[in-house]
């Protein structure tokens, strides 16, 4: 018996990961694809891993765009047949025991999505962010790319909940609107995740995910009073990110199922 599908009313609903190059795919298929698709395949959702550019006119995109493909998941051929869309990283592992993403809350028309700024807590990542001598609020952050709003939080699209129905044409929008500037943009990946962050907030087209469906390992690992091991904080959420290539080394050795 399918219990996702129970819980989700019979939504039919597609994980999906982008990896885009040799070197990036081969360390994709080493470390996470496997918790991934073990993770799609637990809740019946259909599994798929993109290895090429999504938009064909602009197939010779520097690599700071590649990113930015992740938001065209909903206006592909294959799109329409999905209820939700699950974008995943593809530096994001997957525990055995994480439920069911598309049915966890009631999405109405928005995009689910984790804020980072929470991250271990706020109070500590502004001391966090003190430290480091980095923006020291979300405001700040968004300025950095250009964008004005004011806000305490930091919108990561690691994990992103979608409904290509309803956002296909809005994310397509984004897309199209900020993706010429991303090529060379000198805040990289973070000027996709500030597009992406601003336009969801500015339209009110998001809702927040508990932090344990995109936990993101360096920060928690930079909190200087944190005692909590990978181990314990693998144990303790749903998607583990290793962002920035963190620890890449470990995860071979993390205590799981395999």
């Amino acid at each position: 018996m399918n219990i996702a599908r129970i819980r989700g009313m019979d939504m039919k609903t597609l994980l999906v990961t982008i990896a885009i190059g040799d070197t990036y795919l081969q360390t994709y298929n080493t470390l996470f694809r496997k918790s991934q698709e073990v993770y799609a395949s637990q809740h019946g959702y259909d599994f798929k891993v993109i290895t090429t550019f999504l938009d064909e006119n602009r197939i010779n995109h520097a690599k700071g765009a590649i990113s930015f493909n992740k938001i065209l998941v909903c206006s592909q051929d294959w799109s329409n047949q999905y209820d939700f869309i699950l974008f995943i990283d593809a530096d994001i592992l997957i525990h055995e025991d994480a439920p069911p993403l598309h049915s966890f809350i009631d999405y109405g028309d928005c995009i689910g999505i984790v804020d980072e700024y929470s991250q271990p807590t706020l109070e500590k990542r502004i001391a966090l962010q003190k430290q480091m001598g980095w923006e020291t609020s979300g405001t700040d952050y968004y300025k950095l790319a250009g964008f004005d709003i004011v806000t305490n939080k930091v919108l990561n699209t690691g994990v992103l909940v979608l409904q290509p129905k309803k956002h296909a044409d809005f994310l397509k929008q984004i897309y199209d609107k900020h993706v010429e500037t991303s090529k060379h943009h000198p805040r990289g990946y973070h000027y996709e995740q500030s597009c992406i962050g601003y336009e969801l907030m500015k339209n009110n087209k998001f809702v927040v995910l508990p932090n344990p469906f995109n936990a993101v390992w360096a920060l928690q690992k930079m909190d200087l009073g944190t005692t909590c091991t990978l181990d314990e904080f693998f144990k303790n959420n749903y998607f583990t990110h290793f962002a920035g290539n963190c620890d890449f080394a470990k995860i071979p050795y993390l205590r799981r199922s395999d």
